[in-house]
Order: structure tokens, then sequence, then C-alpha cells
């Protein structure tokens, strides 16, 4: 995250959509990607609508005299983007479609052009509330359930804590974490972030119910932090120009008790072990649990970062960047 002051030198990134399908052998495959935003600047943070029906993103257009972060709304029924916060003394990241599917919540730079909050705005207009007035430096987040927020607050080093918007109440739980926060699929509340504290980074596992943080499986690469999970709780995350999958236990258990996650066969999970150890020698190293599923060298999206996947995983959104990773 970034202040407005310095939003001129923000990437030059854009969202690719590939469907998601699956061979007779129960591989997973990726179709051609399809590019969704034409600003020439910053076009990055995409989040699925919980029926898949629209992408919300943060944009930031180069040719704007004073940049700043709006977010807009892709349809993917009829192709359509619309702008639905437009604020001209403020910058919005980080969307997304909360509980009540008739706010967005986002990540706020307010006037000073430094302060950060999580707030939460009406679809369609900019009046925004803040949701914690107390707290500052909210740098990432994603919603653990309709009363509860993990934030990766800005400093030295990321600092997560758990907010209850009901009481206020703040919980930290970890430092050094990554900008990555997601919830695994299923109804008991999961939130899996990345630890950077000792190498290789690991991703981690915090459960809302129990309150106990266990280690999932270390990230694909030397410095690798974005990934998202499928419905059937295994997890995507790139390296290079390749996507990787794991899948862990832990995560499939839980998924399984949700009805709207796939289930993942026996079957599958042994082959996916296998690959895991035929990869002890790929050639960029990465972690011997990820399987790589999809190589994009030689498409538009050969250089990408942030993903997120669809809620029922027939989707993909790829952010791609020029010049050094973001």
């Amino acid at each position: 995250m970034t202040t407005r002051a310095q939003l001129v030198d923000l990437p030059d990134t854009d969202i690719y959509i590939l469907n998601i399908s699956t061979d007779e052998k129960g591989n997973l495959v990726f179709d051609s990607p399809r590019k969704i935003t034409q600003n020439k600047g910053y076009d990055n943070q995409p989040s699925w609508y919980p029926d898949g029906s629209a992408i919300l993103y943060s944009t930031v257009p180069f040719e704007l005299d004073t940049p700043r972060a709006d977010i807009n709304k892709y349809i993917l029924s009829n192709g359509r983007t619309l702008t639905i916060i437009n604020t001209p003394r403020t910058s919005e990241f980080s969307p997304m479609l909360m509980a009540d599917k008739t706010h967005v919540s986002v990540v706020r730079i307010l006037e000073d052009d430094s302060t950060q909050v999580l707030a939460k705005c009406a679809d369609g207009t900019d009046d925004c509330q803040i949701l914690f007035p107390k707290l500052k430096g909210v740098g990432y987040y994603t919603w653990l359930d309709q009363n509860r927020v993990a934030m990766a607050l800005l400093g030295e080093e990321l600092t997560l804590v758990i907010g209850h918007v009901a009481t206020g109440r703040l919980d930290t739980l970890a430092v050094n974490v990554g900008r990555c926060l997601q919830r695994v699929p299923g109804r008991n509340p999961l939130l899996a972030f990345v630890d950077k504290n000792k190498k290789p980074w690991t991703i981690r596992l915090y459960d809302g119910r129990s309150g106990k943080i266990s280690d999932l499986v270390p990230v694909t690469g030397a410095e690798d932090e974005d990934f998202a999970f499928m419905p059937d709780g295994s997890i995507l995350m790139g390296s290079q120009s390749f996507l990787y999958r794991h899948v862990p236990a832990i995560v499939q258990t839980s998924a399984r008790s949700s009805a709207s996650a796939a289930v993942a066969s026996k079957q599958e999970e042994k082959k996916q072990t296998q690959a895991s150890k035929e990869k002890k020698q790929d050639q960029y190293k990465v972690s011997a649990h990820w399987a790589k599923v999809a190589d994009f060298s030689q498409t538009a999206i050969r250089q990408f970062y942030r993903l997120a996947v669809s809620p029922n995983g027939d989707k993909i959104a790829l952010v791609t960047y020029s010049g050094i990773k973001p």
C-alpha cells in the first residue's frame, strides 16, 4: 500500500481472467488469458463477487493531473466496466463486497494523503464510513466473518491484527507478515497468511474458533507471497511465470464441511504428493510441497503476482506487471 502522494510511482499493472476446467485425469486446465482492464496505469487488487458475476478492483489512471485511486467494477456477463467509487480528495484500495451485499469495504487514504483506514462505502456512491476510527495505518485486510476482519498494519514490518467491528477490539496475532491475507473456504473461519520471520517464508493458518496458529506450507519460492484458495481447499501460488498448486490435508478437511466446497479425492492427493516429490530439482528451486499446474511464460501473463479465484473455482484473475516485480 502507498500514500496518495506516491501514486505517480505505482507500477503499470493489468488484470487478466482465465477459465479453469479439469481434464479427464483431474488436472487443472487454464484457457487463454483475457485482459479486462484497458487503462494505462495501475489496475490491481481484484476481488470477486460471491456469485462470481463481477470483479472489483482499484484503478489509478496515469493521465490524471492529480492521481488518485478509485474503485471499478467489471461485469463478466457483458464486459462492462463501471466506476462505483470515484472520490476527488481520497484514494481507495483493496475493494471487497461486504456480507450485506450493499457495501464495499476499502482501504481509504484520507485527505491528508497519509492516513490509511478501513472503511465501508455504499456500492455506487462515495459515502464511506470508517470502521475503526482510532486505528490508522491499515495496509491490507480480509474478512473472517461479518464482524471480524483481519488487518495487516503498516510499519517497519506488517503487523497482523483481528478487529471486531461491533466493539472496536483489536487482537494482535503476529508480526512481520505478508500482504496476502486469505479466508480459507469452508464454514470454520480460518485465515491464511505468510509468516516472514524466518526462511523459508511459511503460509500459516489461524483458526478463528480456537485461536490456534499452525504452519501450513512453505511458500513456492524465496520471496513469493501472493496466493489464493480453490473451493476444495487447495492453494494456488505463482513463482516466476509458473502457477503451482498445493493440497494441504488440514485445509481439505475444513473445506469438506462446506456444501459449496468440492471434495478432493484421495487419488488426487496421492498424485499431488508424487508430483511434489518430482519437483525437488525444479530450476527455480520451488518448494517440493508444490506441483506445477501451468506455464504462462509464452503468454501475455508471463509476469504476474496477485491472484484471485472465483468462488466456484471456474475462473482466476491474475495481475500482471512490467519491469521489476512490485
